[in-house]
C-alpha cells in the first residue's frame, strides 16, 4: 500500500465509461456535470494503520480531508457533497474499495504502477476508469 503515498492528480480527459457509470450509480442531473468536470488533487499519508486524505478541488477554498483504515467502514462527503459510506480494503496488489451513497452502491479496484494510479468502478455490470497522476 506504500505506493499509494503522496498527491495524486486526476487525469479527467482519460476516463472513459464516466456517463454511464455516473448514471448507473443514480446521480442526480445536476451533479453529473459538476462531477465530470471536476479537476482536483488528492494526497494520500499513513499514519500507523491509519490513512489520512486530503482533496483540494482546483479552484476550490479549503480542502476536504478524511481518514480510513483498511477494512473498516467510515463515512465523509464526496467531491459533489453527497454522503458516502466506505470500506476500503488491500488485496495485497490493489485497494478493494466499496461505496454506499442513497442512490447506489459500487465497487472500485485502485492500483498503483510507478507514477501512474487506475481507478476501475464498476456499479450494476456498468465500468468507469480514471487515470491519475503523481504530482
Amino acid at each position: 500500500m506504500d505506493a499509494y503515498e503522496g498527491k495524486w492528480e486526476i487525469l479527467p480527459a482519460e476516463a472513459t465509461g464516466f456517463d454511464e457509470f455516473i448514471a448507473a450509480i443514480g446521480a442526480p442531473e445536476d451533479k453529473r456535470t459538476l462531477m465530470k468536470n471536476l479537476e482536483y488533487v488528492v494526497e494520500y499519508k499513513k499514519d500507523g494503520d491509519n490513512w489520512n486524505v486530503r482533496l483540494q478541488i482546483r479552484g476550490g477554498d479549503q480542502p476536504m480531508n478524511f481518514s480510513w483504515t483498511p477494512g473498516m467502514e467510515f463515512e465523509y462527503t464526496g467531491l459533489d457533497g453527497t454522503p458516502i459510506k466506505s470500506t476500503i480494503s488491500w488485496d495485497g496488489s490493489a485497494c478493494q474499495e466499496k461505496y454506499t451513497t442513497a442512490t447506489g452502491t459500487w465497487t472500485s479496484v485502485r492500483s498503483v504502477d510507478g507514477d501512474s494510479m487506475t481507478l476501475t468502478s464498476e456499479c450494476n455490470g456498468v465500468s468507469m476508469v480514471q487515470k491519475f497522476k503523481r504530482v
